[in-house]
């Protein structure tokens, strides 16, 4: 059926054009279901509508996609159902078994999706190859229970030939089966006569018929020598008759007087009037009409003297000094030197309240007591009563603590006290 309809040469071209789209699509599919994803070369063969058949793929699953700009017609992608669950289980992450396994919206929607990647990066590996635009609309997928009503309501045609190509689609680790493509005949033109290949020439031509041998080479005519047509008839015709004397070789013109040379020309400078062989512009240096005069000899220029070396003039930073005991005089020191053993007391505070004397008296066991800080606030460390810093509570070998986060450089001592 093929031979019939396309030539060899345009069906591997068919079946470059979809190994080239669908080798896109792989890598749309890998990336989607982050599984190495590898298509094989495709198998093309036309055959009669009402003669397909699912073969190893039954039962299956049927995806039409419809071309909506760029090319006329649909393709549909057909996929073992057992396949279809595992790139399903693979994109929502379930194990389904094949028994409880249905082809419901959520099913529909994840299968749709993988195909719209896949067939939108065989459309964008053909808009490059076709040198046009190539849009497809939404992939619809059906169940193929029924093959017949299959063909009625998606297939190009119920009788006469359709391109049918076949894959190997391979998902690493989970599955290693195969795929079909169904397309019309037309469809499959279009793709062709895009890719560059007429048509018409690309038809199978009957073997040419095996060529006469070739006469005798005559013998060559003499320079200068001119020949009838009747002669020249009989050597085409292959006749063994002798070849003319050859005329005489007219004699040569004789060559004109040389030209005078230009004074002060070298010597095979060519004459005046006269430009030397294979002039294309310029004539050649030294030769003609006269020598060029010699480039200018400038004397030799001193050296530029070296720049002075940048100086640059580095100090130590002078730092503020950072001890305290610096600013006091001697006497100072001596009293510092006496209050440093002097006991101080130290509280952490988490919050404060005020309450008036009738809530405080209804106190009892259990009540609770609101603060006016929230959880997760810094307390306050007090010494003697005055806050110095803040910080978090830490637990230290089952004991409370306090990890200084902020010294206070002004403590109000006036908010603190009063309460």
């Amino acid at each position: 059926m093929e031979d019939i309809i396309f030539s060899p040469m345009v069906i591997d071209a068919i079946g470059e054009i979809m190994n080239i789209s669908l080798g896109s699509s792989a890598t749309a599919a890998s990336n989607m279901l982050d599984h190495r994803v590898d298509i094989t070369t495709p198998r093309v063969e036309v055959i009669n509508a009402e003669d397909f058949v699912l073969g190893r793929i039954e039962p299956a699953v049927g995806v039409e996609i419809k071309y909506v700009c760029g090319l006329e017609g649909s393709n549909i992608m057909m996929l073992k159902r057992s396949d279809v669950k595992a790139i399903v289980d693979i994109l929502l992450c379930t194990e389904t078994p094949d028994e409880e396994f249905e082809l419901n919206d959520l099913s529909i929607s994840a299968v749709c999706e993988l195909m719209n990647q896949m067939m939108g990066s065989a459309s964008t590996a053909l808009s490059d190859l076709l040198g046009r635009m190539v849009n497809i609309s939404t992939p619809e997928s059906f169940e193929m229970t029924d093959l017949d009503k299959v063909k009625e309501e998606h297939f190009p045609v119920t009788k006469g030939p359709v391109v049918v190509v076949r894959f190997n689609l391979t998902i690493e680790g989970v599955l290693d089966s195969e795929f079909m493509n169904v397309m019309s005949v037309e469809l499959a033109k279009e793709l062709v006569s895009g890719f560059g290949l007429d048509l018409d020439s690309a038809e199978e031509a009957p073997a040419p018929a095996p060529a006469a041998p070739a006469p005798a080479p005559a013998a060559p005519a003499a320079p200068g020598a001119s020949l009838s047509q009747e002669e020249i008839e009989k050597l085409m015709a292959g006749g063994g008759g002798a070849a003319p004397a050859p005329a005489p070789a007219p004699a040569p013109a004789p060559m004109p007087a040389p030209a005078p040379a230009v004074p002060g020309a070298p010597a095979g400078a060519p004459p005046a009037g006269e430009m030397p062989a294979g002039y294309l512009g310029y004539p050649p240096y030294g030769q003609y009409p006269y020598p060029y005069p010699p480039y200018p000899m400038y004397p030799p220029q001193p050296p530029a003297p070296a720049p002075d070396p940048k100086i640059i003039n580095a100090q130590p930073a002078r730092m503020q000094p950072l001890d305290a005991e610096a600013k006091l005089g001697p006497e100072q020191k001596q009293n510092l030197d006496l209050i440093m053993t002097v006991p101080l007391e130290v509280a952490v505070e988490i919050g404060r309240t005020r309450r008036k004397i009738q809530d405080i008296l209804s106190f009892s066991k259990g009540s609770l007591v609101v603060l006016d800080k929230l959880a997760g606030d810094q307390v306050d460390l007090l010494v003697n009563g005055q806050c110095i810093a803040r910080g978090d509570v830490v637990v230290i070998d089952d004991n409370f603590g306090i990890r200084i986060t902020e010294i206070l450089q002004k403590p109000d001592v006036n908010e603190l006290v009063q309460g």
